[in-house]
Order: structure tokens, then sequence, then C-alpha cells
């Protein structure tokens, strides 16, 4: 059956949502560049309408102009890659983690950025019975090691305005002050702000194409963790699974 014939030609899809995504099912079927008069006969999408929906895709970057016809675009491409950070990230990070933990003896953090919070993707428990060690703990980017750590580093100012916004102007001053110590230094820390009796010093995770992608952490009991040994080992960490990625 061909595309100019297919089930979809004889009753279009009603949502500009379920629109799109049968424009974007629809390139990618066909494998090579289509016209907005094939897209709009294999969706059964009014050729009016494809072509106001293709013209956004294409504004947006994920449609691009190919020739005379329509293909996918670089934005999907980077979404997929986004989408596959995770398992990347725990792959390249394990190995990294467990030398840490070892030199240390404190818990070792893995996290990425989710909204206004850090989430843990991988951890290694330390001496700190107290704080939580699983995979998908939660805790605020705006005081946390790791979260100051991916923050000083995100381009995407939308983020840094949603995590800073319950601090007030002298607060958000001084805030991004730390974030340029920090952006300096490659090294946050969190003297107990987020849990009490818990010091953490965080270190960025640098992707291959020079983005922000986590924060890798040590947390020990405040007073007999000492920040001035941990540090030098955090941020070589951070810069061994920087590397570990581009490699990837």
């Amino acid at each position: 059956m061909s595309r100019l014939s297919s089930p979809q030609a004889s009753a279009g899809p009603a949502t500009v949502l379920a629109r799109i995504l049968s424009i974007l099912d629809a390139v990618k079927r066909e494998g090579s560049a289509m016209s907005v008069t094939d897209i709009a006969l294999s969706t059964g999408i009014p050729k009016s309408t494809a072509a106001r929906l293709v013209s956004e895709l294409v504004s947006q970057r994920y449609l691009t102009r190919d020739g005379d016809g329509i293909a996918l675009g670089l934005r999907l491409f980077e979404l997929g890659a986004r989408a596959t950070m995770p398992r990347r990230l725990v792959s390249a990070a394990a190995p990294v983690m467990s030398q840490l933990a070892q030199r240390t003896g404190e818990r070792v953090g893995l996290w990425v950025q989710q909204g206004t919070e850090m989430v843990s993707l991988a951890a290694a428990p330390g001496r700190l019975p107290m704080l939580p060690t699983w995979a998908g703990m939660r805790s605020p980017a705006l005081t946390t090691a790791s979260g100051k750590a991916f923050l000083a580093f995100c381009e995407d100012q939308h983020v840094i305005d949603r995590v800073s916004a319950p601090l007030i102007e002298d607060e958000i001053a001084r805030f991004r002050e730390e974030l340029t110590t920090v952006r300096t230094s490659m090294l946050a820390t969190d003297a107990g702000a987020s849990y009490r009796g818990v010091l953490a010093v965080a270190s960025p995770i640098i992707g291959s194409d020079r983005s922000v992608v986590g924060a890798i952490s040590v947390a020990g009991p405040t007073g007999s963790m000492l920040p001035d040994n941990i540090a030098p080992l955090v941020r070589a960490a951070g810069v061994s699974l920087a590397r570990r990625l581009t490699a990837a």
C-alpha cells in the first residue's frame, strides 16, 4: 500500500498534537524528503493546515527543508541523544563513582536536573545513614552542591530563573556571585543548607557538546569531612566522567 492510499488519508487526526505527530511519523516512514502535498495525502490533514504546521515545525527545527521537500530536522536527533543520556551517564559514571567512594569513604551521588530539583540517577553509600542513597531521590537545585554545580554551567536562563525565584533581590545577587565562583573553580559546596549536619561538594559533568548534563557529588558529616581534601577528588571525578562521555 502506498503512502498516498494509507488508512490515515481517509480520516485525518483531529487534534493539533495528533496532527503534528502524524506529520512527523509520515516523514519518518518515508525516509526521504516529502512535499507538503504528499504529507497532506499521507496524513489526511488538509493541505493548508499541513503547510502551516510544517512551517511551524521547520521554524522549531523539528523538520527541515531539503531541496524541494521536507525531511526530519536536527532537533529530533538532539532530543533522541538527550533521551539516551541517562543510560550513557550511569554507565560511564559507574567506575568513576566506585573509585571516588573508595577513596573518600563518603556517599557519592550522580545527579541530573529536572525542573527546580536535582534527581539522583545513581548513588554509592557512605557513612551517612541519615541520608537516603536510592536512585530517584530528589533534592532542591537551589541549595544543594549538585544543583549549584549544574546551574553554574546551565545556558538556559529560564531554568536558573525558576530555581532562584524564591530568593529576594539581595539573595539573588549573592546566588549569582556563588555561581560565578563555581564556574571558575568547577566546584560547588553545600554546608548543611539542604540537610542538617551534611557537607556536600560537587562538580559539573560536561557532555561532548560542551553543555552541562549533570553533577557528581560527595557528601559526608559536617565537621569530620574536610572539603579541602575532598574537593580535588570530586573535581577530578567530574573531569574523568566528562572524558568518558566524550569517548562513549
